[in-house]
């Protein structure tokens, strides 16, 4: 009896001391396009990685295009803390980066690239604690409906490691 009540406790005390697997973590992606009437294509992909230290960090990149004018790559980041509790999830935003755009014809002036800079920027300082509803997730997708009812769908990004290098026998 002792041996076994020894044993029992023994197996409580290895589970007790297993990592809780949360599995909000990760690196999750949503990727958003659209057209407008005048013939702009926008394609907005954000990248929300939540840390299983609760913190996390959004980026958000944007591609414009309309007829010869363009910007690649506009990088707007964010960071800050988060928690869970069952199907709710809170993003506190502490700090928002200064975007920037890795390519952009020489048809967009500055004032336009600052303009939509400022807007992607507004959209992150306007509402810096976001509370979400979680209504799905498993290990590859989480979907989200903010305070707005605006459902965001999220596919967890896992990235591949490299294929092995193959020595080279030199003769």
């Amino acid at each position: 009896m002792r041996f076994l009540f020894m044993l029992l406790a023994l197996a409580i005390a290895l589970y007790a001391a297993k990592p809780v697997h949360d599995m909000t973590v990760g690196n999750w992606q949503s990727v958003t396009e659209s057209y407008s009437p005048n013939h702009t294509h926008v394609v907005e992909k954000e990248s929300l990685n939540l840390k299983a230290d609760h913190t996390f960090d959004i980026t958000i990149l944007v591609n414009l295009k309309k007829g010869e004018h363009f910007i690649k790559d506009l990088e707007v980041k964010a960071s800050g803390i988060w928690k869970r509790h069952i199907t709710t999830l809170v993003v506190v935003i502490n700090k928002i980066e200064v975007p920037f755009a890795k390519e952009v014809s020489r048809t967009i002036t500055r004032r336009s690239l600052e303009a939509l800079a400022s807007t992607y920027q507004a959209k992150l300082k306007e509402t810096p604690i976001r509370i979400y509803k979680i209504t799905y997730l498993d290990e590859k997708k989480l979907t989200v409906v903010n305070e707005k009812e605006v459902s965001t769908t999220y596919i967890k990004f896992i990235p591949k490691p490299p294929a092995p290098k193959t020595p080279v026998k030199l003769q």
